[in-house]
């Protein structure tokens, strides 16, 4: 494929976009962050996110997806585990390390914070029609499908 000036410049664009969307989406986080708990951020919201969706994660394994290292996801779990919304159980098959799957507590807080978080969606997205919220949805489907697949090699 040619790099010609039209496409750079669409990249720019993308970049600013997805800039954007990151601030916004941050604050639409926050908001419902506060409803899980009040003791937890954006951050650590999203991380609770994470386990719920696709857990039982290892801390790597959450650090890896969140491109964070080791010590700075260790806070967010640790706040999740004192506030009783995630617990930390033996991996079976390797002694040493720890799952992360949202406690019984948790689940239930992320549910009543994801019905609003819904109805906010359902709110903001109520003038687009099926069709045009399904092509929205497949181009960032499409671009975090090769951002996963082509991950940059670490320095």
């Amino acid at each position: 494929m040619t790099w010609d000036e039209p496409r750079e410049k669409e990249v720019d664009r993308l970049e600013e976009q997805l800039s954007v969307f990151h601030r916004r989406s941050r604050r639409f986080l926050r908001t419902f962050a506060s409803r899980v708990h009040p003791g937890i951020d954006a951050g650590t919201y999203a991380v609770l996110l994470v386990i719920a969706q696709a857990g039982p994660l290892r801390l790597n394994d959450l650090a890896d997806e969140f491109g964070l290292d080791k010590s700075t996801m260790s806070r967010h779990v640790s706040t999740l585990i004192r506030l009783g919304l995630v617990q930390r159980d033996p991996d079976p098959l390797d002694g040493r390390a720890f799952l992360l799957t949202p406690s019984p507590d948790g689940l239930h807080r992320l549910a009543a914070a994801t019905d609003a978080r819904r109805g906010e969606w359902r709110g903001r997205l109520d003038g687009w029609s099926t069709g045009e919220l399904a092509e929205f949805v497949t181009a960032p489907t499409r671009l975090n499908t090769d951002l996963e697949r082509r991950r940059p090699t670490q320095p």
